[in-house]
């Protein structure tokens, strides 16, 4: 039994969108995980563009300098802004592989 405790305005929504699926809860909800799954795969695939395009710049895999970057090595380094968001996408792209298999 699942028991949802929402404001007025989306309780509102919810029952629109529910509707929408023939009053089936389970069709709603199998939807909206459906939805996230894709904009996680989408996400982790433009993410993995991203990577791809450092490791050819830099010549290292995206592993190899995380583990450098955590460790401090390239700490003052004149590409320190692009290392900083290299790790910070690696990163989002692990969150999102991690609610992935959660979600699969």
């Amino acid at each position: 039994m699942l028991t949802l405790d929402l404001d007025k305005k989306t309780e509102k929504r919810f029952y629109k969108l529910l509707n929408l699926h023939g009053k089936n809860y389970a069709s709603v909800i199998n939807s909206m995980i459906d939805y996230r799954i894709n904009e996680l795969e989408k996400g982790i695939r433009n993410i993995e563009l991203d990577l791809a395009s450092y490791e050819r710049k830099y010549k290292v895999k995206t592993t190899d300098f995380y583990k450098k970057y955590q460790s401090g090595e390239f700490e003052g380094d004149s590409h320190e802004n692009d290392f900083m968001i290299w790790s910070g996408e690696y990163e989002a792209c692990l969150e999102f592989q991690n609610e992935l298999k959660q979600l699969k």
